[in-house]
Parts: C-alpha cells; sequence; structure tokens
C-alpha cells in the first residue's frame, strides 16, 4: 500500500478500481475514493467522497468515520505522481 495522503487517511492506490476513478478525475464532480486508516493498514477499506478542485491542486476526500464526518484535503500534483508509479497491468 502507498503512503500517498497528507492527512490521516490513505488512500489506497493498490486497489485498482480506485486508481482508475482516480485517473479518471474531473474537476467538481464527486468519485467514490477508497482509503485505509494507517493505524490499521489490514483492516477494512473505507469508501469515501473525494472532489478534485476547479483549479486541480487539491483533492478533498469526506470519509465516514465513528465519530462522524472527517474531512481531508490531499495535494493532488502528490497524489498524481504516486497514482503513475502504477502500471495498468498490475
Amino acid at each position: 500500500m502507498t503512503d500517498a495522503h497528507a492527512c490521516e487517511y490513505v488512500v489506497d492506490l493498490t486497489n485498482h478500481s480506485n486508481r482508475l476513478r482516480l485517473e479518471s478525475a474531473v474537476p467538481g464532480r464527486p468519485m467514490k475514493v477508497v482509503v485505509r486508516d494507517p493505524a490499521h493498514p489490514d483492516g477494512p477499506a473505507i469508501h469515501g467522497t473525494g472532489l478534485l478542485s476547479a483549479d486541480g491542486r487539491s483533492f478533498a476526500i469526506d470519509i465516514p468515520t465513528p465519530s462522524g464526518l472527517h474531512h481531508q484535503a490531499c495535494d493532488w500534483a502528490k497524489l498524481s505522481a504516486e497514482l503513475n508509479t502504477y502500471s495498468e497491468f498490475d
């Protein structure tokens, strides 16, 4: 699993469907995003909602947690760079 994050939860780039969704991200269009809790990396996947900013610089994710909705922002350039390290054939 990757550590592509600038916050508490890790975007799961080992998930093929997640990578495909991220590769086709369109600013302003919500999308499902799979993240992992770094405290429990082998725990269940968490499904949040991601949104690429209009300027394409940040990626906001809303993640449901037991204590409520968690909001985090990730640097889209860093996330994209790490996404590009994965082969489409893995």
